[in-house]
């Protein structure tokens, strides 16, 4: 797991009251908030899609993908679009707090309680400061099987 988790820089964004981490390469643009437009049968975790540049993307609500409680979209909500297994796709969260570095000796990688929690989609647990960072690792957030959902209720959305 650890090995999974190099050296950078890392985007960290919050969720309900919780802080994450994404490797700041992976991440293409930030947008604010728009309204997605619901897909019948999506699976859960899937908000919608938006219309980016004339592509019809997906949008992974991250309350949702964690279970957290729903909570109310603002004017700090955001939408950060990155490429994940060769698809355009949004991450819907609360706010985007920073960049900041994180080196290997202050990552986490084996958590006891992965498998459990199906948490597939942590590649570790970084220290920024006294902070605990969650990081994600956007290739594994979708199951092959939610892929196959949400594939299946859209069509093969935009590349």
């Amino acid at each position: 797991m650890a090995d999974r988790v190099e050296q950078g820089q890392f985007m960290t964004f919050q969720v309900a009251e919780e802080e994450f981490g994404i490797d700041v390469m992976r991440v293409q643009e930030l947008i604010r908030y728009q309204k997605p437009s619901r897909i019948p049968n999506a699976p859960k975790a899937i908000n919608g899609v938006i219309n980016f540049r004339g592509h019809i993307i997906p949008v992974i609500d991250m309350r949702r993908k964690f279970n957290f409680e729903p909570g109310k979209y603002d004017e700090f909500s955001v939408i950060i679009v990155l490429d994940v297994k060769d698809k355009i796709m949004g991450l819907l969260v609360d706010r985007v707090l920073d960049i900041v570095p994180i080196v290997k000796e202050d990552v986490q990688g084996t958590l006891d309680f992965q498998r459990e929690f199906d948490a597939e989609y942590l590649c570790g647990v970084g220290k920024v400061g006294e902070q605990l960072v969650f990081l994600l690792d956007p290739d594994e957030l979708l199951s092959q099987r939610e892929l196959g959902d949400l594939e299946e209720a859209h069509g093969e959305f935009d590349p």
